[in-house]
């Protein structure tokens, strides 16, 4: 029998639940920190660091702090990617609504994003490759991820929210450091959502081709998998362009003659439009969408290793 003694405090801290580089897909540029909140606290303060903490469960601030953030909830996305030859490490602590800590950090955890661990795949795109899904589901849930049901490792430089013109000012800074000989890219859903033409999206993609070839990396494009507006307002009050459909099938047909992948193709959509089956809030695929798209890849993975070497700039 398990008793508990009333008159002892019980000292809380958050307990991590993001589990980097352990699964397939489990590595990411843009680290997404969960955790199991406590009881009284208000917000949370993650910290990242360059060693382990010197005051394991303290409340004061690591001298090998890099980093910090405050969030709500129970997970924070990280703005900055994470690049370095040696482990990061991150930890959490509650906050009451003065900012007084709420018990003390968590135990740390440890992730590495490590250029010089070569990965002949990399993985670029929104919050689509970044992964998560089922509205509360984030990209630390692994098998929210289409990665992580690849036959073969891949590192993932997806950030949600990107378009496909923040992709092309991020390659060289979050893409070359990696030396990927083959880029799975998949752009264009959130510039179609907020009323970006085709034509714009096209030249995006042109430009992400051209700046993978030039530094002898490989492109492989992914058609956009069709959206679900009614949903997406629904979840998160978000308006979708009215022509996005048209839009979309026209950066769908250049795909199409590129290099590419039809993982659209898989998604077996009626009317153009996403069913609920497979995005709970219309966008971001669940479990059953990303395998699709895993799946898709995989088939084709074989084919794509020969094709793309006969890529060329137009």
């Amino acid at each position: 029998m398990i008793q508990i003694d009333p008159q002892q405090d019980v000292i809380q801290k958050p307990i991590p639940t993001s589990i980097f580089n352990q699964s397939p897909g489990a590595t990411l540029l843009y680290p997404v920190y969960a955790w199991i909140p406590i009881s009284g606290a208000e917000t949370y303060e993650v910290e990242i660091l360059d060693d382990l903490p010197e005051n394991p469960n303290g409340t004061l601030p690591s001298i090998h702090r890099i980093d910090s953030a405050f969030a709500i909830g129970f997970d924070y996305y990280d703005k900055n990617p994470r690049i370095a030859e040696k482990p990061f490490y991150w930890r959490v602590r509650g906050l009451d609504q003065n900012g007084a800590p709420v018990g003390v950090y968590s135990d740390a955890g440890q992730f590495s994003v490590n250029p010089t661990m070569h990965a002949a795949v990399a993985t670029f795109g929104d919050s689509i490759t970044h992964g998560g899904g089922s509205v509360s589901y984030s990209p630390a849930d692994w098998e929210y991820s289409y990665q992580y049901y690849l036959n073969f490792p891949s590192i993932n430089l997806g950030k949600s929210g990107d378009t496909s013109e923040t992709m092309v000012e991020r390659f060289e800074r979050d893409v070359l450091p990696f030396h990927p000989q083959y880029l799975i890219i998949l752009a264009g859903t959130n510039s179609l959502r907020g009323g970006a033409t085709a034509e714009n999206i096209i030249a995006d993609l042109k430009m992400l081709k051209e700046k993978c070839l030039i530094n002898n990396i490989r492109p492989v494009l992914l058609t956009l998998p069709p959206i679900n507006p009614e949903n997406i307002k629904k979840v998160f009050d978000e308006p979708t362009a009215p022509d996005w459909q048209e839009q979309m099938q026209l950066v769908n047909d250049f795909v199409r003659t590129q290099v590419h992948i039809d993982v659209a193709h898989e998604m077996k959509y009626s009317n153009g439009i996403l069913p609920s089956k497979l995005a709970t809030d219309g966008l971001h695929l669940d479990i059953e969408g990303k395998k699709k798209i895993a799946a898709a890849v995989n088939a084709n993975w074989d084919r794509i290793i020969e094709l793309a070497w006969q890529s060329s700039l137009e």
